[in-house]
């Protein structure tokens, strides 16, 4: 009898403190706003940045925009004042956030130290800075196809010579560009940027094209992209945020390795569609690599398992002092693969949908 009140116990126990239940009412105080900076800079393009807000956690509409007069970003090169932006949001486009700023003529080079200094009424001013890194050639791409699972793998081999002495930091992007033609009409559709749900203006002339089956992904499968991580591949592909540092071949020559599921180009009666992929090496700074790291940490996967549930919470990254954001440099290499043309049985979806 003993030994059946001491097994009934726990258990009546246990049920007694499921049936418990209390309402906990959470108190958050207000956070006041603060300004937030955002810059990738780079020789190729004017120096540029997006400045706006940030808004509390518990707000139904956040609210991001800053007023339209008093809000300034002045420009420092190698601590000498280059001039202050002036506002480049473009009015015709519904989509792009407000709070666009450009330098016009203002142009940087490798090794330039860069600081954003931004002021805006009713806020402390702010300010990142970043240094350009050097630019780093694509020495040799080259590609297999291998066949895994039943599917055809397209496996990219980039080699470069990492420069020594110095800490180096990169970013390996693959975009996929389809160029749609028609007589003497083009189109281009990038799978960064694919409204495949919108409608498009083409010289006044609508017509329909096919769309490739599924959504660009990239598997960054080299171990420099993980290190330490047990693992035969990080799939985020469809952001490309495939951040590494030299920490594995400090100075020497290295051949980064990806793959992913290609689409090859395609003819019709009414629509060529010709499949360019791009590769891009971008050499990037500290402050850049250290941002998408934290990111990309955010939505991880592993082989087919997603972890981001299980990765400890962890702060974003910022180099902005007195506010939020990432002032960063980085320059670009590039080398494009352009597909032949191939059956539309597997690669490209029956369904079509209208450009205009």
């Amino acid at each position: 009898m003993k030994k059946e009140l001491f097994t009934l116990l726990p258990l009546l126990s246990l049920l007694f403190c499921i049936a418990c239940t209390r309402d906990v009412e959470l108190k958050i105080e207000t956070v006041s706003s603060v300004l937030v900076l955002n810059a990738s800079i780079t020789p190729d393009r004017e120096v540029a940045a997006f400045l706006s807000k940030s808004w509390f956690l518990m707000d139904s509409v956040p609210e991001y925009n800053l007023p339209e007069t008093g809000v300034k970003i002045d420009v420092y090169v190698n601590d000498t004042f280059r001039g202050t932006m002036s506002r480049s949001d473009n009015p015709a486009d519904s989509s792009e956030y407000k709070g666009q700023f450009k330098l016009p003529g203002c142009y940087v080079q490798t090794g330039d130290k860069v600081r954003l200094e931004a002021d805006a009424p009713g806020f402390d001013p702010v300010r990142g800075e970043t240094l350009i890194p050097s630019q780093t050639e694509i020495a040799l791409l080259d590609t297999a196809r291998m066949i895994t699972s039943g599917s055809l793998l397209f496996r990219i081999y980039l080699t470069f010579e990492d420069k020594p002495f110095d800490r180096n930091y990169y970013r390996l992007v693959v975009e996929r560009l389809i160029e749609y033609r028609k007589g003497d009409q083009v189109k281009w559709v990038s799978s960064f940027c694919d409204s495949r749900d919108e409608s498009h203006q083409l010289s006044g002339d609508q017509f329909e094209v096919p769309s490739p089956w599924g959504i660009f992904s990239l598997s960054y499968d080299d171990p420099v992209f993980q290190p330490g991580i047990p693992s035969s591949g990080i799939n985020d592909g469809t952001y490309c945020r495939g951040v590494f540092s030299d920490d594995m071949f400090n100075g020497k020559e290295y051949t980064v390795t990806s793959s992913f599921y290609p689409v090859n180009s395609l003819e019709t009666d009414s629509v060529t569609a010709i499949v360019h992929y791009d590769v891009h090496l971008l050499s990037i700074s500290e402050s850049y690599y250290n941002y998408l790291k934290v990111i990309r940490n955010f939505s991880i996967s592993l082989g087919d398992a997603y972890v981001d549930g299980l990765l400890e919470p962890s702060e974003t990254y910022s180099n902005v002092i007195d506010g939020f954001g990432i002032v960063t440099g980085y320059r670009i290499s590039t080398r494009r693969i352009t597909m032949p043309f191939g059956s539309s049985s597997y690669e490209w979806s029956n369904s079509y949908y209208p450009f205009e």
